[in-house]
């Protein structure tokens, strides 16, 4: 099973970006991943007031001081952007990146957020699936031509492309019609703190419809990401996060669960008491890492 590694995006400094993202590099990790948000409720959300790095700016920041690793989120909230000017953040990205670039998208579900970028809530899903289709074809073609419902493309020049004509996209999302949007738009399926048992739950959906729509997944990318932490012993934190704080051993025989049920890569967002990246990775590296399957 691969590990991929969030990046600290909340409140970090240049330093501690670069800093994390050259060791993750160096000590074999997969992947870096950032999140999305452009805004966040003061107060009374169920999401913390966070201050968070803008996705898109901070991967071409990391493709700067990388050269191997690969770079992705976790993950865009499509309906948030125009759908040709994200399809040439990505395009541009991957081109500085070298290719190394997995685009994590997904609907969206933060009601408050939506309305104060007046971005089309009760269409957002819609307006997803349409997206998906208009970047691929941006990337495929330089003149593409395309019309939707919320997009109509005709006779314009799109570039920079990626230089393989794609980027891979995985669809993130816990709802039954995020899974099928998985299966039916994207090359593989990003899920988000839940348990074994919750992905397993995802995974027979995703069987289930892929048999009923004809998809072959036997290419098909299988990522999951957990909030993990020291403790003396076990403890599941609740709330927005529902993460896990618990000895190495016990760290290492959860992530284990999830290699057993196939998923490919998970991603690890530290948290506890202290979320330093570096600290944590000297433990993690030397205490759970070598009881990994």
């Amino acid at each position: 099973m691969k590990l991929g590694l969030h990046l600290p995006q909340f409140g970090a400094t240049a330093n501690e970006v670069a800093g994390v993202a050259r060791r993750a590099e160096t000590e074999g990790y997969s992947s870096l991943w950032v999140s999305d948000h452009i805004l966040v409720p003061a107060a009374g959300g169920t999401i913390p007031a966070l201050e968070i790095l803008e996705p898109i700016a901070t991967l071409a920041y990391v493709a700067a001081v990388t050269s191997r690793i690969r770079l992705a989120t976790s993950v865009i909230v499509v309906p948030y952007r125009n759908a040709i000017h994200l399809a040439k953040e990505f395009a541009t990205l991957d081109r500085l990146a070298q290719g190394r670039v997995t685009a994590g998208v997904a609907s969206g579900w933060l009601e408050a957020e939506f309305r104060s970028l007046r971005a089309p809530y009760a269409d957002r899903g819609k307006y997803t699936d349409e997206a998906i289709r208009l970047m691929r074809a941006c990337w495929a073609n330089d003149t593409p031509e395309f019309a939707g419902e919320f997009f109509q493309l005709s006779g314009m020049r799109f570039g920079p492309r990626p230089a393989e004509g794609k980027i891979p996209i995985v669809i993130g999302g816990i709802s039954r019609r995020a899974v099928r949007r998985a299966v039916e738009l994207g090359d593989g399926w990003h899920g988000t703190r839940m348990k074994p048992v919750q992905v397993a739950e995802r995974l027979r959906w995703l069987r289930e419809i892929a048999a009923r729509e004809g998809r072959d997944l036997s290419s098909f990318a299988l990522s999951h990401r957990v909030y993990l932490g020291f403790s003396e012993r076990w403890t599941e934190t609740g709330g927005y996060v529902e993460g896990i704080l618990a000895p190495p051993t016990e760290l290492a025989d959860y992530l284990n669960q999830f290699a057993e049920l196939g998923i490919h890569e998970v991603l690890i967002t530290p948290i506890g008491a202290d979320r330093t990246l570096e600290h944590f990775m000297d433990r993690f590296d030397k205490e759970v890492l070598p009881r990994l399957k």
